[in-house]
């Protein structure tokens, strides 16, 4: 991995950073109960190529997203968290996956009775924010150019699959994926739709966000 065999960037200036994005804190209604999320700050949209390699400069690009700004794939739960390790080392701050319970509560923005945000709520509020099947054309697009969700957060849904920090519940040795991607139809981009992988599992959907504590002690 580029974290052992390279050496840090002299300065944080160098590294190409990610855009965190503040996620209000709040309750949400996550597998049927509802939780209290502290604020916590997240990737407005997954990890790009030229940021990913700052870290690995061996990284091989997938012809679906080939571009310095496009985002990283082909990216297993292993390289995601060694990243954000070496990206808090770099900034010297906390920086890690998200919880999957940060994920969903992020995901799912401003909650509605159903727990169907209001952004997918038609077939045409999900053509607008997400790319999949549909409209994709095959390839992994930027999120940027689909709208952001309520917490002004873009391709929680479909792009890509995005990895979570911890095991699944009854899963050991397995990690958790979240959103779809960019290969899915419409109608099955759902909040709570999530699969399971070992940590060296990666694909041409795979790919992650960084994640930080709003709080200095955490």
């Amino acid at each position: 991995m580029a974290s052992s065999s390279n050496p840090l960037p002299r300065s944080y200036a160098h590294v190409p950073r990610t855009i965190l994005w503040l996620v209000p804190g709040g309750e949400g209604l996550i597998d049927g109960r509802t939780v209290t999320v502290e604020p916590f700050y997240l990737s407005k949209w997954p990890v790009t190529n030229e940021q990913f390699e700052a870290f690995d400069p061996d990284h091989r690009r997938s012809p679906l997203s080939s571009g310095d700004r496009d985002l990283a794939v082909g990216i297993g739960w292993n390289q995601a968290d060694a990243y954000c390790r070496w990206y808090a080392e770099v900034s010297r701050k906390p920086m890690r996956l998200p919880t999957r319970t940060e994920w969903l509560y992020a995901c799912r923005g401003v909650s509605t009775p159903d727990d169907q945000p209001s952004w997918t709520a038609t077939p045409e509020a999900i053509d607008r924010h997400c790319w999949h099947a549909g409209n994709s054309d095959g390839r992994v697009q930027h999120p940027e150019h689909r709208q952001a969700n309520d917490f002004g957060l873009h391709g929680m849904l479909g792009s890509v699959w995005e990895w979570v920090a911890e095991e699944p519940a009854g899963a050991p040795g397995q990690r958790t994926l979240c959103g779809g991607s960019f290969r899915l139809p419409p109608q099955e981009l759902k909040t709570a739709r999530t699969t399971h992988e070992a940590p060296g599992f990666a694909s041409d959907e795979t790919g992650f966000r960084v994640a930080r504590s709003f709080r200095i002690d955490d």
